[in-house]
């Protein structure tokens, strides 16, 4: 009986590392959990620096080596607004007066919308190098092309306000609101990078679907036609699409000269910041197995 008591004894022993080790795993991964959740509110104070280093290199690798380098920035809108013009108003007739500035209204926030989904949804790939070091947080990684979009947005700006001005389009009051629709825009993208930077590392057919997802959007926003060209009958679906509040806000403050709806505009912040968490929840959920697929 003793000897029996004994190797029972031994045998405990010999468990207790073993349990011990799977509680500190445990305990690990809740405080990085943790960790991730109160960076879902400090990540833009506690990494403003790391945020600004990456940012700018990327506004600096953007054009680097081309021969016009920054103006890029400008030719850019300025040649797709063109082309678009042609097509659309030419020779589809779309009836919108001061057409080129009706465009560039929606196509500028476009362009930053599509651009930051687009790099976003590749940056953890791309950045796998990052990956698996303590000291470097990756929900960053996905942030980037967020910012640098927006800077670029706001570069292009007094391209679109030379053309109100040529077509003598007033800007009123509610150019107040665009620092909003702004707030809104980067909220929604953040949380939308985030969710598709996470899942493109675990199912990379992801970027592929999402290239055409993009541009199947796209001709769904009023952004190369007026709402009013939609058919009645379709146009509850336009009008229920958060999306399409979003660049219809821009088109109403810069085109239009008016003052978007505030209850859109709580509804569009509400939205956005939806999207916002559930981005960060997704990244956190999937961040774990990062390493094993990169």
């Amino acid at each position: 009986m003793k000897r029996r008591g004994g190797g029972s004894s031994l045998s405990r022993r010999a468990r207790q590392p073993a349990c011990q080790a799977k509680k500190l795993e445990e305990r690990r991964r809740l405080q990085n959990l943790r960790d991730m959740s109160r960076m879902r509110l400090t990540i833009f104070r506690d990494h403003g620096w790391l945020l600004y280093s990456l940012v700018l290199r990327d506004l600096r690798g953007r054009y680097k080596g081309s021969f016009l380098g920054f103006f890029w920035t400008f030719l850019n809108p300025l040649l797709l607004m063109l082309t678009y013009s042609v097509v659309f108003g030419y020779f589809l007739q779309v009836n919108a007066p001061a057409y080129p500035a009706f465009i560039l209204s929606g196509l500028l926030p476009w362009i930053w919308f599509s651009t930051a989904l687009l790099q976003g949804s590749t940056s953890i790939l791309e950045g796998a190098s990052y990956v698996g070091k303590t000291i470097f947080p990756t929900p960053v990684l996905p942030l980037v092309p967020v910012l640098a979009g927006l800077v670029n947005y706001l570069l292009s700006l007094p391209l679109l306000l030379v053309l109100l001005l040529l077509f003598r389009l007033p800007v009123g009051w509610g150019a107040l609101c665009f620092p909003v629709l702004a707030m809104i825009q980067t909220l929604l993208l953040c949380g939308l990078t985030m969710a598709l930077a996470a899942l493109s590392v675990t199912f990379r057919d992801t970027q592929h679907l999402l290239g055409h997802i993009v541009t199947i959007l796209f001709f769904m926003m009023p952004i190369m036609y007026p709402l009013t060209a939609i058919p009645e009958r379709a146009r509850w679906i336009v009008e229920h699409n958060p999306l399409v509040g979003l660049f219809y806000g821009y088109q109403q403050i810069f085109y239009y000269g008016q003052v978007p709806d505030p209850q859109r505009l709580l509804w569009l912040f509400v939205f956005a910041v939806a999207v916002f968490y559930g981005g960060q929840a997704t990244f956190n959920r999937q961040s774990e197995s990062f390493a094993e697929h990169i």
